[in-house]
Formats: structure tokens, C-alpha cells, sequence
């Protein structure tokens, strides 16, 4: 999969933190979403993705992703709202380990690891979460209601 996104105006991407403007958070659910959301004041990104499935190798259930998302052109303030960059800069490399169980009392629950990779110039350092290194174990389990 190839994405891009930009964002443009004074601001990055503007959630609405209760204040009754953004788009109710939905910008996150783009395509180049793992650990960053990619949203920096007039930022651009790109993201490669490729996700392998097991299941031709008789592992049904047994996904693999890894992706790499570039966000250039950022413009980056100080905590005063002072312009230092208007050329910041972040990158993260994702990888992912997913399997779903295919039958049983179990069906459809599924268990993840995923790891993130995640560098930013400096001048965009303080202004997000800074070079991180994540790991995240998930569980998904199926609830049915009705």
C-alpha cells in the first residue's frame, strides 16, 4: 500500500479537544497511523506498507506488516508559538506479528506484537513525542451481543 497525507493552515491538525471544531478525532484512522499520527503545521507524509499472509505457507491466521512513513516540510514552533523550523522532519519504522485464531471456542480472537521505530529531527523534537522505541502486545477477543 502507498498513502500520502498533507495538512495545511496555522496549526497542525486541530483535534478539537472538546471545543466543538476538528473532525472528531477521525484523522487518526488515516493509512499512516502507528505510533505518530503524521499531522505537524503544513506537514506532508508518505508511507509504504506491505502486509504478508501466512496462509500460503499453511500458517492460516498469521499476518506480518511492516511499513515505513516519511513526514517532511513541518513547520516547527517553540513553546511560545515562535516559528524555529519550517523544514522539521519525523520518520517511523512499524512491524507487526498478528495471529487469529481460525476455529474453536476461540474463533476470530486474535493476539499482536507490534514495534515501533520512531525519529524525528530536532527542531520537531519538542514539539511531539521525540525519538521513541514502542512495543505493544494486544488481545483482541470477540464479544457478541446479539
Amino acid at each position: 500500500m502507498l498513502a500520502y497525507q498533507q495538512n495545511s493552515g496555522n496549526t497542525g491538525y486541530d483535534y478539537g479537544l472538546g471545543r466543538g471544531v476538528g473532525d472528531g478525532h477521525q484523522t487518526i484512522y488515516m493509512p499512516n497511523s502507528y505510533l505518530s499520527d503524521f499531522i505537524g503545521n503544513d506537514e506532508k507524509s508518505a508511507q509504504i506498507q506491505y502486509t504478508y499472509d501466512f496462509g500460503a505457507m499453511n500458517v492460516p491466521g498469521l499476518t506480518w506488516t511492516s511499513a515505513f512513513v516519511y513526514g517532511w516540510d513541518i513547520k516547527a514552533t517553540d513553546n511560545k508559538g515562535t516559528m524555529i523550523s519550517d523544514n522539521a522532519q519525523e520518520r517511523e519504522f512499524f512491524n507487526q506479528v498478528k495471529y487469529t485464531v481460525q476455529s474453536g471456542f476461540a474463533k476470530d480472537a486474535s493476539l499482536r506484537l507490534r514495534n515501533s521505530y520512531y525519529r524525528a529531527s530536532n527542531d520537531y523534537q519538542s514539539n511531539y513525542i521525540g525519538d521513541t522505541n514502542e512495543w505493544r502486545i494486544f488481545l483482541d477477543i470477540p464479544v457478541k451481543l446479539f
